[in-house]
């Protein structure tokens, strides 16, 4: 009877190790997968302003998410000689009479020739200009997103992109055409130059500029790596059209993305 006892004993114990061991494997198993699905779920997610967006090595917080007006280089000194932009000038008060030209780039042995602008010319432009800068003051507003990273980990910068894109899909930061030659921008307005007077057998004007210096998308440089436990802050911001009803905040690292996104 005593080695019946201590049989099942023995049959009970390895029993309860196996059970043991069983449970063990199962629990690993069950871990691995919760963690993945915790890892594409949080992949997978779309958060919203105010929630904490983890990553392997960090943690991203969208401190600021604002719409303002658009923020348009205007020159102030051009606005206080010609008059506000939400008002045209009575171009019809301007002389028609043409200044000189000369085609200096074509051909420098050319005559002056009476075929430059006049100063109804330039009047209607700066109307022109005035009414490409209200239609797109009124179609777009300025977003500007401020953020913070918090290292959990050091975390390699140069693997790291903090971008922006709108519901419509459109490539945001190129340049707007449109502000070509506006003569209420930075260097744009057109003027008699005095300079030149002695040059043309009369009044002539500055040629017109194509430089166009707006670039609505602006974001800060991340910095060299973050090392674990410190936190740095960015920004981005750009002009996002009114027709356009969301932004997502794109943030992908070493082959994780996450989205961010923010609605008017």
């Amino acid at each position: 009877m005593m080695k019946k006892a201590n049989k099942d004993s023995s049959k009970k114990s390895l029993l309860k190790w196996i059970l043991l061991g069983v449970a063990i494997v199962l629990l690993g198993v069950g871990g691995y997968f919760g963690y993945k699905y915790y890892q594409d779920y949080q992949a997978n997610k779309v958060y919203s302003v105010g929630e904490t967006v983890g990553l392997s090595d960090f943690k991203v917080d969208i401190t600021k998410a604002e719409f303002k007006p658009v923020d348009l280089p205007i020159d102030k000194d051009t606005v206080a000689k010609y008059g506000e932009l939400d008002k045209h000038e009575d171009c019809d008060k301007q002389s028609k009479e043409n200044t000189w030209w000369r085609a200096w780039d074509n051909d420098p042995d050319a005559p002056w020739t009476q075929t430059g602008p006049s100063d109804f010319n330039i009047c209607i432009r700066r109307n022109n200009s005035r009414d490409i800068i209200n239609e797109y003051t009124k179609a777009n507003s300025q977003l500007v997103v401020d953020y913070k990273i918090t290292a959990l980990n050091n975390v390699d910068t140069s693997k790291l992109k903090i971008e922006l894109i709108p519901d419509s899909g459109r490539k945001l930061g190129e340049k707007v055409e449109s502000f070509n030659a506006n003569q209420f921008f930075p260097n744009g307005a057109q003027y008699k130059a005095p300079e030149l007077a002695s040059l043309a057998p009369g009044a002539m004007y500055t040629s017109e500029s194509r430089y166009n210096p707006y670039e609505s998308y602006k974001a800060s440089d991340l910095g060299d790596d973050i090392n674990k436990g410190l936190e740095r802050t960015g920004y981005i911001y750009t002009d996002i059209r009114n027709s356009e009803n969301s932004v997502d905040v794109k943030i992908t690292y070493n082959g994780e993305t996450r989205l961010v996104r923010i609605t008017r």
